[in-house]
């Protein structure tokens, strides 16, 4: 079945002119294209979006969120200036409501893996993302934080 590009937009909150450029540079493909030339998405897609919308509003550009997605898919570690902003982001976004000292900062990405909503609430966006956001918070602890 699939959604038009005008439902996907009016969904997900992005416009049509942000949906084709995420295309035109690869960083989110429709799944086919129908004889009238209209982009078309499928769940995979609304997925992929999802992730995107996600590290946009963690503040990572579009070159970020490429590798970081590019990553993913290889299976490789995103590591470097991408993990990091995405990191300091989070960590930005949270002292808005408290300021977590190291180990607490710590102890909340445990939670995001120990705790079955949290966890699957992270891995709806992308598996495995939950015990990927707990590393990577534990890493900007001890280098940040301590």
């Amino acid at each position: 079945m699939g959604w038009s590009i005008a439902e996907v937009a009016r969904m997900s909150g992005v416009t049509s002119r942000t949906l084709r450029h995420y295309d035109e540079i690869g960083l989110l493909v429709p799944a086919y294209i129908g004889s009238s030339g209209h982009r078309h998405y499928e769940e995979a897609e609304l997925l992929r979006l999802q992730q995107v919308l996600l590290m946009r509003e963690l503040g990572l550009g579009l070159r970020e969120i490429a590798a970081v997605l590019a990553s993913q898919a290889a299976g490789t570690p995103v590591t470097g200036a991408a993990v990091q902003a995405e990191v300091d982001a989070h960590y930005r976004g949270i002292c808005r409501m408290w300021t977590p000292s190291a180990g607490a900062f710590k102890a909340l990405g445990t939670t995001y893996v120990e705790d079955a909503q949290w966890r699957g609430a992270y891995d709806r966006i992308a598996e495995g993302l939950a015990v990927y956001q707990r590393d990577a918070m534990a890493v900007y602890a001890e280098a940040q934080l301590s």
